[in-house]
């Protein structure tokens, strides 16, 4: 199961060092243009000013001169036109005489200050040139840790500054040569610094720069998939120019690392931060070592280990505090420090130190730690101009949580209320405000202040609901007080208790944590790069929200300005781009709904009533749903009467340890099965629907949507009644005179329920099975690797492929039930005919039954943006191409176009590798639905050929007498098992689930 972050402070503390680069990025911005000065001839394409190590021509253009007698040269090389680099020229006063005076003249300019703001230098060298000796650093910006230089020379009465990528160090001393009126001197400092290898240009920058900035704007929307998808581009970049080695790359894998383990991937963060550590260690800007360690605090907090946190996050106060005394130290302003770099910039990182410590300090109930911290963060905040103005709502949310832990309830909701105003002026109705507002109710709850509460969280849902980009993952735990607020309210409200479970069950199917939540979003963002149309909607939707964002920023960056220094004209210039932006969005958002319905249905949220439920269900039916939090988990069952509500006293850690213990016996050993635990099984099920034992009497068909760990048990082998140990004969079984089929959602459940048409396809059977993998039989040890691979868009490696267990029973398996079917000799696929590109060819839409027999990856945790699939032949090619490399994953089969009555997936596990897949499987299942497919016949546990042949002839033979029940076809044949001798044990027959409506037409 993935671990989700379980404060929302944890999340506030992520959002801020992602936006420090708010504070020193990477772009020079000259100061106001003055009036003194001389003249500059400006415009056009500048002149000539030599050529970059690249080879690139490059050129000088003048802009307006600043205060003081500066003139500012913007210098671009090749054809892309944007400025690499500029040059700063000024009237220096007295002349320096040696390499101190040069510096400190340097050092005392508002060149050298936005250089500190942007950049980290290391000391100087000095290097000789036509036209005299100059000062050069090496230095590495800020964001990003892209090799960057600067060069400094005093020249007949001038002071010239240049800063740039290292690749135009010679155009540098071209256009120093040409301001000064001299002829071009011959290029020296190419070789000199040895510039010739890996020379980029400012293009690549750029993008660079965009990618980043795409991620902060993400993160800040607290969509850490997105953020992390940026990041990855971005990191692709800098490794395929600056190689994998450069020391600049530790800031990038160190913004990955945080976002991966905003998402709860904590071993796969654990590595990418060990990545950066290794980097950072050469790197000559002491921020990045504090800010790793800070980076590690969060990610410490968050994987619930606060002791080592703190250690963390004091280390980074400690060196944060250093740095910033010094800048505060010989002038206030700090902007003189060319090597240590900005005030603005360096307080910021404190605050980010501070907010971890504040965080830690609720999470251990440490009143007097979280007060100090949040308390000077803020005061940190207050006196700093420049910082991210959506930073003041989300500090003081932190200190409204510190007055609540420290017993000032009243006050921190207070605080609470005035952070989800502001940040409602800076984000709209969207998610950062619904995120603020399911805090406050829970600040609430937990004060016992249920229906302040109730209120609160409501409002948060409203907002969720109609967000038109709402949160890729929303964990239990941010909605579980709600729902425990509300069962409260409804024992001691008896009358308004029917409204209130009905409201709890609607807010429930707003969660989406774990790999359920990562593979719809994968699945969506593939469908829409599948066909140009949708793509180029999907683009046109996604740029406008986020020009409404930035705008939304901007506009708030303006108001929050001290009076003297707001602009009303920019004021209103910003109101009237930010109305016409929030059109834009409204109109591209409704496009894309009204084009391709399809795409809304991955992505959004919908939240079926239960009355709407209730209409849909048959006689003597019920809906079973379930959801497990850290602290206990929720039940619901909906009947035609309506819905009741109901606590589990299972939280999620107990429930993962109970079914990994049901589910041990089904691992075949060398001296047979282990005795399956009645006992436990009955335990469970008493645990799960104990509390609605009445409302279940009668029912004869159950649709379940599991949740979390419950989704990797087959739900056929709980136990309604207490059964002598090894009688599985006469146990008590769910699937004993009822049907059972499972749906991956209640939307899912709805949309297949109304799906009352049946398959036009033809063809009755086409089968896939017995891939050539060559593994050991029998053993884990391909799959588990295969689960491992971090793939990022490439294709999977075929090695990893072919280390598979064999499965050469599954071919004879097919045959037998497809032919039993009808299925004709061309429609049953094994060995290494089993490609994506035969599913591409074999028209899938003609078939009413599909059968794959073959391996699915169904890992605990999605790795590197991965996700579940089946496994095909692996190709020869040992680079193949992603749409041929033998990984069918729920992405591939969202494109397909399925009119299937029934997909079979046999030869799953839901347990492989050590850790529980069910929410992979149930991600796969939405996919499978997305394409076409009615109903899913799946596998838990790998079954024999054998009685898997003999549970499927029977369930398909018994289709007419259950009148089209698939789910009661199921149960019927699996009983059939359960009584015989040979195979009563549940391994043989319970590994089988019906995911789906269940209702498949006789034929």
């Amino acid at each position: 199961m993935q671990r989700q972050m379980k404060d929302w402070m944890l999340a506030l503390g992520a959002l801020l060092p992602l936006v420090l680069a708010g504070c020193a990025g990477p772009g020079a911005v000259p100061l106001t243009a003055g009036t003194n000065g001389p003249a500059a001839s400006s415009g056009g394409a500048g002149v000539p000013a030599g050529t970059d190590a690249g080879g690139r021509q490059c050129r000088a253009t003048a802009l307006p001169p600043l205060a003081g007698g500066t003139q500012v040269w913007d210098i671009a090389c090749g054809e892309e036109g944007e400025a690499g680099g500029q040059l700063w020229s000024r009237p220096a006063a007295a002349l320096p005489v040696g390499r101190d005076d040069l510096r400190r003249l340097s050092d005392r300019s508002d060149w050298a200050s936005q250089l500190a703001l942007k950049a980290s230098c290391q000391e100087p060298q000095w290097l000789p040139t036509p036209l005299g000796e100059a000062m050069v650093q090496n230095c590495q910006l800020r964001e990003g840790g892209w090799p960057h230089l600067s060069l400094v020379l005093a020249l007949e009465g001038r002071l010239y500054q240049a800063d740039g990528i290292p690749a135009m160090a010679d155009p540098f001393l071209a256009a120093i040569a040409m301001a000064a009126g001299k002829p071009a001197p011959a290029p020296v400092l190419t070789a000199a610094l040895g510039l010739g290898e890996r020379s980029f240009g400012k293009g690549e920058v750029t993008r660079f720069d965009g990618d980043r900035r795409q991620g902060r704007l993400a993160n800040s929307l607290e969509n850490f998939a997105a953020a992390e998808a940026s990041y990855r581009r971005a990191l692709a970049m800098q490794t395929r120019i600056l190689g994998p080695d450069a020391p600049g790359l530790g800031d990038t894998l160190m913004a990955l690392a945080l976002e991966v383990s905003n998402q709860g991937r904590n071993e796969e963060a654990d590595g990418l931060f060990d990545r950066a550590e290794a980097l950072i260690q050469r790197s000559f800007d002491p921020a990045l070592r504090a800010r790793l360690s800070a980076y590690r605090g969060y990610h410490a907090l968050a994987a619930g280990r606060p002791e080592t946190a703190l250690v963390l996050a004091k280390a980074a106060s400690a060196a944060r505090r250093q740095r910033v005394a010094e800048l505060e130290g010989d002038d206030p302003t700090g902007l003189n420090r060319a090597v240590l770099g900005n005030l603005t910039a360096a307080r910021a990182e404190l605050i980010h130190s501070l907010v971890l410590e504040a965080a830690i300090g609720i999470r251990l109930r440490q009143a007097p730690l979280a007060e100090a911290a949040s308390a000077e963060a803020r005061r940190i905040f207050d006196r700093t101009p420049g910082l991210p103005s959506w930073w003041q709502p989300r500090l003081l949310a932190q200190q409204g949580m510190a007055d609540a832990m420290a017993g000032r309830t009243r006050e921190g909701l207070e605080k609470l209320a005035a952070a989800t105003a502001a940040s409602r002026a800076l984000f709209g109705e969207g998610w950062p405000v619904a995120s603020l507002l399911l805090e406050r109710g829970r600040v609430a709850a937990e004060a016992g202040l249920n229906e302040v509460a109730l209120v609160s969280f409501e409002a948060a849902f409203t907002i969720i609901r109609s967000a038109d980009q709402p949160p890729a993952q929303l964990p239990l735990d941010r909605i579980a007080p709600y729902l425990r607020a509300s069962l409260a309210v409804a024992k001691a409200k008896p009358a308004e208790a029917a409204a209130l479970h009905a409201a709890m069950f609607q807010a429930v199917q707003l969660v989406r944590e774990g790999a359920v939540g990562q593979t719809i979003g994968r699945a969506a963002a593939r469908f829409a790069t599948s066909d140009p149309a949708a793509a180029e909607a999907v683009r046109s939707q996604q740029e406008a929200a986020r020009q409404r964002d930035r705008l939304r920023l901007d506009l708030a960056a303006e108001t929050a300005k001290p009076d003297g220094q707001r602009s009303p004209a920019r004021e209103q210039s910003l109101r009237t781009e930010l109305e016409a932006a929030g059109r834009r969005a409204d109109a591209a958002d409704q496009a894309l709904a009204s084009r391709f319905p399809d795409y809304n249905r991955l992505t959004r949220f919908t939240t079926p009533t239960g009355a709407e439920v209730a209409a849909a269900l048959r006689e003597e039916e019920a809906l079973s749903l379930f959801a497990f939090a850290d602290q206990g988990g929720f039940g619901f069952l909906v009947r035609p009467q309506g819905v009741t509500a109901y606590a589990v006293e299972l939280s999620r850690a107990e429930l993962t340890r109970q079914v990994q213990g049901l589910r041990r016996v089904f691992v075949p050993r060398d001296g047979g099965l282990l005795p399956f635990d009645l006992a436990a099984a009955h335990g469970l099920y008493q645990a799960l629907y104990g509390p609605v034992a009445a409302e279940m009497a009668g029912v004869r068909r159950l649709d379940l949507v599991p949740g979390g760990p419950l989704l990797s048990l087959p739900p056929a082998l709980l136990v309604t009644a207490p059964a002598a140990a090894g009688d599985y004969a006469g146990a008590a079984w769910l699937a004993r005179g009822r049907a059972i089929a499972v749906a991956p959602s209640v939307p899912a459940f709805l949309s297949l329920r109304r799906l009352a048409s049946r398959s036009t396809a033809q063809k009755p059977f086409i089968g896939f099975a017995a891939p050539p993998f060559q593994g050991a039989v029998g053993r884990a040890d391909g799959m588990a690797a295969l689960a491992k691979e971090c793939r990022t868009g490439g294709a999977v490696d075929p090695a990893l492929l072919r280390s598979l267990a064999p499965l050469p029973e599954t071919a004879d398996e097919i045959r037998q039930i497809g032919q039993g079917l009808g299925a004709t000799p061309d429609a049953l696929l094994t060995g290494a005919a089993v490609t994506k590109a035969a599913l591409r060819r074999a028209s899938l839409s003609d078939y009413r039954v599909l059968y794959f027999a073959t391996h699915g990856l169904l890992p605990g945790e999605l790795r590197c943006q991965a996700e579940p699939g089946l496994a095909l032949a692996p190709p020869t090619s040992a680079n193949p191409d992603p749409a041929d490399d033998g990984l069918l994953t729920a992405s591939d089969v969202a494109t397909l176009r399925l009119n299937a009555e029934l997909v079979v997936l046999s030869a799953c596990n839901t347990a492989g590798g050590g850790q529980l897949g069910g929410e992979s499987l149930s991600g796969l299942a939405e996919a499978f639905f997305f394409a076409g497919a009615r109903n899913l016949l799946v596998t838990h546990w790998q079954v024999p050929s054998k009685p898997t042949v003999a549970l499927m002839t029977d369930s398909f033979a018994g289709l007419p007498a259950a009148g089209g029940d698939a789910a009661a076809a199921l149960a019927t044949a699996q009983m059939r098992l359960a009584a015989s001798p040979g195979t009563g044990h549940p391994f043989f027959w319970a590994a089988f689930t019906l995911i789906g409506d269940g209702l498949v037409p006789v034929r």
